[in-house]
This record gives structure tokens, C-alpha cells and sequence, in this order.
């Protein structure tokens, strides 16, 4: 982590904060959250990048973050923090409920009859033109 060792100074230094110290097994679990959330960070720049996000696109990485935190859940030792797993659970539970939205979404329904409807068209002109 970038300011531990300031942080750890800090509270050193003054008597009132050492309570809240952080042991190395809480800078660990810090230090995991840190690197999931970087794929959240991922994700925010990536939809950020256009002005109009496409419906796949942004299927695709709500998909990918729940297939990312699964992963994380999947490894994580029987040790872990249960608020650690809640917040996990948690965080894959809100994307299941956006994943759940898109897919109800009537410009989903549209897109994918729009992409039908195209894909039938070129198959007919490819089998015109090689007949």
C-alpha cells in the first residue's frame, strides 16, 4: 500500500489513534481490496470512455466483473473476514440485479431482433450471390 508506512506513524505518534491500529493481517485484507477493486476502476474507465455506451458492451463487463468477484470468492481462505465475503456476496448480488435490468430492457429485445434481422439479410445476399 502506497501510505502505510505514513499511516502507521501517524497513529504511532498519537496516543488517542492507537486503537485503530492496523495489525498485518488488516493491511492484508486491505491490500486484496485494493487489487479487486482495480477492476472496478477498469470498468468505470472503460464504460467512461464513450459518450453513448453500447448495451453489449456494457453487458459484457457487468458480466466480467461478477465472473472477476466470483473468482475472488472461489479463492479466498476459510479465514476471511465474514463482512469480507458479505461485502463480496453483496457486490455480485448488485451487478445480478443491473445484469437482470439490461436483460429486461426493451432495447435489448430490439438490438437483438435489429442484429436477426441484418444477419438474415447478409446470409440471403451471400446465398444470391453464389448461386
Amino acid at each position: 500500500m502506497q501510505f502505510r508506512n505514513e499511516v502507521d506513524d501517524f497513529v504511532g505518534r498519537n496516543r488517542d489513534l492507537r486503537s485503530l491500529e492496523l495489525d498485518e493481517d488488516e493491511w492484508d485484507a486491505i491490500t486484496h481490496v485494493a487489487d479487486w477493486l482495480m477492476a472496478f476502476r477498469a470498468a468505470t474507465t472503460q464504460m467512461s470512455t464513450s459518450k453513448v455506451s453500447m448495451l453489449s458492451t456494457t453487458h459484457a463487463i457487468f458480466r466480467g466483473l461478477q465472473e472477476h468477484i466470483k473468482q475472488i470468492y472461489g479463492d479466498l481462505p476459510t479465514s476471511t473476514a465474514p463482512k469480507i465475503k458479505d461485502g463480496l456476496l453483496d457486490a455480485h448480488k448488485k451487478l445480478s440485479d443491473y445484469y437482470y435490468k439490461y436483460d429486461q430492457s426493451p432495447f435489448y429485445t430490439w438490438a437483438a431482433c435489429e442484429f436477426c434481422q441484418s444477419s438474415i439479410s447478409y446470409v440471403k445476399s451471400l446465398s444470391q450471390h453464389f448461386q
